[in-house]
């Protein structure tokens, strides 16, 4: 009995791809980190994530302002609309009491009953748009793009981002009550057969915003710079860049509630507080944008190389310390004796 013999250039069956699938995946890796690590810098994505977060910093009321009017114009469940004030309110590193104070004055400014309060809403909308900006010029920078976009249409991006995050503070409004609710359902039936709901909820609590944020995220590589990366390398930089902002928020969040806990003054606890918050804004931009640079490597093509896996994971820690795989200038030789030196 003749074996069936593959054609040559056919494709092995899936289960051997699915075999040979981690080793690829390790060897991508191998080469997409120190590239993306490499260009982190070369591309000075730590300015750009400090600019971003001067930005933030600027356009952070604004931009509260202008959420909280588009909500009081389209809501009008006024329990659903303190809720989505809070969500945005809470982004703000202040206590309870601080927090009333300011949802009561962005309430207040955010209120477009007359022609004075109009303008002043897309005074606020225009300052908002300043933040996305600056994010829209790191990732542009981070994925080499050669040309960015004109003003007028790169500002009307910028719009569409605002309007975008007033629908993201919607969504995670309307998350939390869906969550609330459902362990409100199988609370009861989960302690009746003695399984811990506390252990699901904390795990839906974390796997959620980590889902929500890779999402985000992929939208932003794929439709924000003025160049289009292929859905899977996009999917590749936002998982990373997920996986580090939950991480950043739990460090930060940590250090917070110590700040909190600490016995110092008002004053020092607040700008601590401040600190703190500034310095996250700054990591979760910085991220952001390592993420960029691991898609825009993801999507560029591998040379061929003869190095083992072990030999590229070397490349990859030695790469940190001293450039790796450096090319000489070619060397321009005469073509007669009487050419001039090049």
């Amino acid at each position: 009995m003749m074996k069936d013999v593959q054609p040559p250039g056919a494709k092995p069956p899936w289960p051997l791809r699915l075999t040979h699938w981690p080793g690829k995946l390790l060897r991508t890796l191998a080469r997409v980190i120190p590239q993306a690590i490499e260009g982190y810098f070369g591309d000075r994505c730590g300015q750009h994530a400090a600019g971003i977060a001067y930005r933030v910093l600027f356009s952070l009321v604004p931009l509260s302002i202008v959420l909280v009017a588009i909500f009081g114009i389209i809501l009008r469940d006024d329990n659903l609309k303190s809720q989505v004030i809070g969500e945005i309110v809470g982004t703000f590193p202040l206590s309870e009491s601080g927090s009333a104070g300011v949802a009561r004055q962005i309430e207040q400014l955010a209120s477009p009953a007359t022609a004075l309060g109009l303008g002043s809403l897309l005074v606020f909308a225009w300052a908002a748009t300043g933040m996305m900006a600056a994010l829209r010029a790191g990732l542009e920078t981070a994925m080499r793009v050669p040309r960015g976009r004109p003003a007028a249409h790169g500002k009307l991006v910028d719009l569409v981002l605002v309007i975008c995050s007033a629908a993201l503070v919607l969504g995670a409004v309307f998350l939390n009550l869906a969550q609330a609710v459902i362990f409100g359902w199988i609370a009861q039936p989960l302690a009746s057969i003695g399984l811990d709901g506390g252990l699901l909820e904390r795990a839906v609590r974390t796997g959620v915003p980590l889902l929500v944020t890779t999402i985000v995220v992929l939208l932003l590589y794929r439709f924000v710079p003025a160049r289009r990366l292929n859905t899977g390398d996009a999917l590749a930089g936002a998982i990373v860049t997920a996986l580090l902002l939950l991480a950043i928020s739990l460090v930060s969040g940590m250090i917070y509630e110590r700040v909190k806990g600490l016995s110092i003054s008002a004053v020092y606890a607040s700008l601590t507080s401040a600190l703190v918050f500034l310095y996250s804004v700054f990591l979760a931009a910085s991220a952001l944008l390592l993420g960029a640079e691991i898609a825009a490597a993801w999507s560029r093509p591998s040379a061929p190389t003869d190095e083992s896996l072990v030999q590229q994971i070397r490349s990859v820690f030695f790469g940190l310390f001293v450039h790796q795989n450096t090319t000489a200038r070619p060397r321009v030789e005469r073509r007669v004796p009487t050419d001039p030196a090049p």
